[in-house]
């Protein structure tokens, strides 16, 4: 009896300390305008989730390029999620050293049939079209400005970041098409 008192009474101090009980019942009321009232505690939990959305094919070109100037890309994309206030973002270049591409010799690589060009990579946690953005590491992809905040839901109706490729040695090209796929992370911290 000792026993199931004690794990009784340890049960009831562990749930009151997790806000099980909350709830408190109304009393019994009589008479003409009796009212009795009781309340409970509403709790919400969610688990962390987080997503990169709106990402399409980026397709560069040398119709507008400027001889001695990169050409650059820019893909402008969402992320949004619940439950966390910051994220970080690794590129990989599936082709290059980041994704451990066969035969990679730069960071991020556009291969051809016979040759490869290198490219740089960043992302900016806005949609302006002035934006440099934070480069990836042309050995591990991470992205050097660290964390970024969440302004996004996970509905992603709009976008609010965008991925910069810039490709520097385009006029190098001994061939007419080049490509890569690059692979963009976000994680929740």
């Amino acid at each position: 009896m000792k026993t199931t008192i004690r794990t009784f009474a340890a049960f009831a101090l562990a749930a009151a300390a997790s806000g099980a009980l909350a709830a408190n019942d109304g009393n019994v009321a009589t008479g003409v305008n009796a009212a009795s009232q009781g309340d409970f505690q509403v709790n919400l939990n969610l688990g962390t989730a987080i997503v990169v959305k709106n990402l399409g094919d980026l397709t560069l070109d040398a119709t507008t390029a400027v001889n001695g100037q990169p050409i650059v890309g820019r893909e402008q994309i969402c992320v949004g999620g619940v439950g966390f206030s910051s994220y970080s973002v690794d590129l990989v270049s599936t082709n290059g050293i980041t994704g451990g591409g066969a035969g990679a010799t730069f960071g991020f690589q556009l291969n051809g049939s016979a040759q490869n060009l290198e490219y740089s990579a960043s992302f900016a946690d806005d949609t302006n079209l002035s934006s440099t953005g934070d480069s990836a590491d042309s050995s591990t992809g991470v992205v050097t400005g660290g964390s970024y905040l969440r302004n996004g839901t996970l509905g992603c109706t709009s976008d609010n970041a965008q991925v910069i490729v810039s490709v520097p040695n385009w006029e190098s090209a001994t061939e007419t098409t080049y490509s890569d796929t690059l692979t963009v992370t976000v994680t929740a911290e």
